[in-house]
Order: structure tokens, then C-alpha cells, then sequence
């Protein structure tokens, strides 16, 4: 119960932490019904892709729906399930996508933070989690330092919003890709992290215009 406990602190932190953040920049009610819906799309889509990636660990259906009782998320597909609905929400009230989800980054990785804590004693100090929980740790420093810095990149000349979304998705999913390589866990999960990295680092290289501006210098 204690373990369980955590995991409520994380989510209700999380809507606090958005409501109180984004507010001035953000309609309150809406703020509030997005926080709820994320979290349902996180814990969905988390917990789905848990069940169906170990198939058979849950003996009925009813375990399904037991997540205090009956533990187990995949936190990359669940935070998947939280960026589309930062798109959906974001599409439905005319929110910029890359604005609306930097603006809620340090929230989300702080939530990220606390449910692997959680994950960390309940698997008894499992260094695999350890070491997804300090990719966390450093993402999430990542993106204090790059929110102040990344407009003044000379190569990063469009200055545009969604570097540090792109880069900190580009890092965590490296992250999680070498991870996964180092334990040799040959899942699904290994070629998802390592394309979802990949596909982060072309989007930066398409924001900051790095091939039009290459283009341009073979042209001269």
C-alpha cells in the first residue's frame, strides 16, 4: 500500500504541477480536464502494452484493470499514449503541439521521476531501473539547461520551438535503447527506442533547417 501511495502522490503532483505552471499561459478548466486525460492515456496505454508485451502474467482479465494491486506499466509506450494526447487536446483547443508539450516537459519527466522511484523499491533496487531512472534524472536537467540555451545555437538558426522536446526524446530513447542492448533484453522495445531516437534526430535536423542550410552551402 505504501509503494501504491507514491504512485497517487506522482499523478496528483502531476495536475497540481501542470494547473500551477501552465495557468497563466492556458485556460485553468481546460488545463485540469488535460492533466486527467493524460493520465489516462499514460496509465492505458502503459499498462496495455505491459500486458501484451508479457503475455500471460496477469492469470484473468480482471488483473488487467488491478493496477494497485496488480503492478506493471511500460512507461515508453505509456508515454507514447501521453504525447497523443498532448496532440489530440493540443488539436481540439488549438494549442501548438511542440509549444503546448515543452511548456509541460519538466512536469511530465518529474511525474516519469516518481513512478520509477516507485518502480525502484518495488523491484528492490533493480539497477536496470536505476539506470532508466538516471536517464530521467538527466533528461530532465537536460531540458533546464537547453529551455535557456538552445536559441542561442548558431546552428540552430530557426530558433523555432520543439528542439529541446526533440533533443530530450532523441536522448532518453538512446537511453533506453542502450540500456536494453547492455541487459540484452531482445525485446520489441529495442528497434521502438532506437527508431522513435532516430526519428527525434532527423526532426531536429528538419527544425533547425541543418539540410536546406547544407543545400544552400553546395549551391555557393
Amino acid at each position: 500500500m505504501n509503494l501504491a501511495i507514491i504512485r497517487v502522490i506522482a499523478i496528483v503532483l502531476f495536475l497540481y504541477l501542470t494547473w500551477r505552471n501552465l495557468k497563466g499561459d492556458y485556460e485553468e478548466e481546460k488545463l485540469v480536464s488535460f492533466g486527467w486525460i493524460s493520465m489516462l492515456f499514460f496509465l492505458f496505454f502503459g499498462r496495455l502494452a505491459f500486458g501484451l508485451l508479457n503475455w500471460g502474467v496477469w492469470e484473468s482479465w480482471q488483473d488487467w484493470l488491478m493496477v494497485w494491486s496488480k503492478p506493471g506499466l511500460d512507461y515508453l509506450f505509456g508515454t507514447l499514449g501521453f504525447i497523443l494526447s498532448v496532440f489530440i487536446f493540443g488539436r481540439a483547443n488549438g494549442w501548438k503541439f511542440f509549444t503546448f508539450i515543452e511548456d509541460n516537459l519538466r512536469n511530465f519527466l518529474f511525474f516519469l521521476f516518481l513512478m520509477l522511484s516507485d518502480e525502484l523499491f518495488r523491484s528492490r533496487f533493480d539497477f536496470k531501473v536505476i539506470v532508466f531512472l538516471l536517464i530521467i534524472i538527466v533528461a530532465y536537467l537536460l531540458v533546464l539547461w537547453l529551455s535557456k540555451k538552445y536559441r542561442s545555437f548558431v546552428w540552430y538558426k530557426s530558433g523555432k520551438k520543439g528542439f529541446v522536446f526533440l533533443f530530450t526524446t532523441f536522448f532518453v530513447n538512446l537511453g533506453i535503447f542502450l540500456t536494453l542492448l547492455l541487459f540484452k533484453e531482445l525485446t520489441f522495445l529495442l528497434p521502438l527506442s532506437l527508431v522513435i531516437s532516430l526519428t527525434s534526430l532527423v526532426g531536429l535536423f528538419i527544425l533547425g533547417e541543418v539540410f536546406g542550410s547544407i543545400n544552400n552551402s553546395k549551391k555557393d
